[in-house]
C-alpha cells in the first residue's frame, strides 16, 4: 500500500506516520503488475441510437514507459496541436466550424504508453477533421515546428506549473501520478527546467516513436454505420509506412 497526503501537515506527521504504521497489515511483496501485450486494433464503433453526433478516440500505443524528458515534449505538442483556439488541429477545426472539441492528451504506464487524440464532430465535418489531424501530424513529422510555437508551448507548461499547486488537490495529484506506479517521487521544483530543456528534436522523436511502433486503433461512439469509422481509421492509417 502507497499513501501520500497532503495539506497542513506541521505539528501532525508523527502522529500520521503513528496511525498509518497501527494497521496491523501483514506485510509482503507488491502484487506484480498484469503486463498485456498490445496489437494493432481493427476500428471499433459503439452504437447509441441517441448520439446525434461522433464522439471518437484515436490512442497510440508504444510498448515502453517513456521519460520524463519525452512526457514533457509530448505535453507542449499536443499544446500545440488541440491546446487552444489557435492551435493547428482544434484551432483550425473551430475556425471552420467542424468540430466541437478535439484534446491530445499522453500518459505512461508501467509497460506502454498512449498518445491519445479524442474528439466529437459532426458526421458530415468528420472526414474533414480527421483531414487535419492527418495533415497537422504529418507535418509534426517532417519537423515543421516553428519556434514561436515550441516558446508558446513552453510559456503555457510553466504558467500551468505555477498554478498547479493552488490546492491540496493538486499536490497530491502531483505526486500520485509516478509514486503509484514505480515508486518513484518527482522533484516538483525541477519542473521548470524540465519544461525548459523541451526540444524541437525531441517532440519529433517521440511522436515518430509511435508512428513507428504501429499499434494503434479508432473507434467511435455513434449513431451511424461502421463503414464510416473504417473510412476515417485508413485516412489515419496512410501515416503507417506499413499501411
Amino acid at each position: 500500500m502507497r499513501f501520500v497526503i497532503a495539506g497542513k501537515l506541521r505539528g501532525r506527521k508523527a502522529e500520521i506516520i503513528r496511525q498509518l504504521e497501527a494497521f496491523g497489515l501483514p506485510e509482503g511483496e507488491r502484487f506484480e503488475v498484469p503486463k498485456d501485450e498490445l496489437s494493432k486494433g481493427a476500428p471499433t464503433i459503439i452504437r447509441r441510437k441517441d448520439a446525434s453526433n461522433m464522439t471518437f478516440g484515436w490512442t497510440l500505443s508504444i510498448p515502453r514507459e517513456l521519460t520524463d524528458e519525452e512526457l514533457d515534449a509530448m505535453h507542449s505538442l499536443n499544446h500545440i496541436l488541440t491546446g487552444t483556439t489557435h492551435s493547428r488541429i482544434f484551432g483550425k477545426a473551430r475556425a471552420k466550424g467542424l468540430a466541437y472539441s478535439v484534446i491530445g492528451y499522453t500518459g505512461a504506464g508501467t509497460y506502454d504508453s498512449a498518445w491519445d487524440i479524442t474528439g466529437q464532430v459532426n458526421h458530415e465535418t468528420a472526414p474533414d477533421l480527421i483531414e487535419i489531424i492527418a495533415k497537422e501530424l504529418k507535418a509534426v513529422l517532417d519537423g515543421k515546428i516553428s519556434d514561436k510555437e515550441i516558446e508558446a508551448a513552453k510559456s503555457f507548461g510553466l504558467g500551468r506549473y505555477q498554478m498547479g499547486a493552488q490546492t491540496v488537490s493538486q499536490i497530491s495529484s502531483f505526486y500520485t501520478n509516478r509514486y503509484f506506479s514505480d515508486d518513484f517521487i518527482k522533484d516538483y521544483n525541477k519542473v521548470p527546467e524540465s519544461i525548459k530543456r523541451v526540444t524541437r528534436e525531441k517532440m519529433i522523436a517521440t511522436a515518430q516513436s509511435f508512428i513507428d511502433a504501429n499499434t494503434w486503433v479508432f473507434a467511435a461512439v455513434s449513431d451511424g454505420d461502421k463503414e464510416e469509422v473504417v473510412q476515417l481509421s485508413e485516412r489515419l492509417g496512410k501515416l503507417f509506412k506499413s499501411e
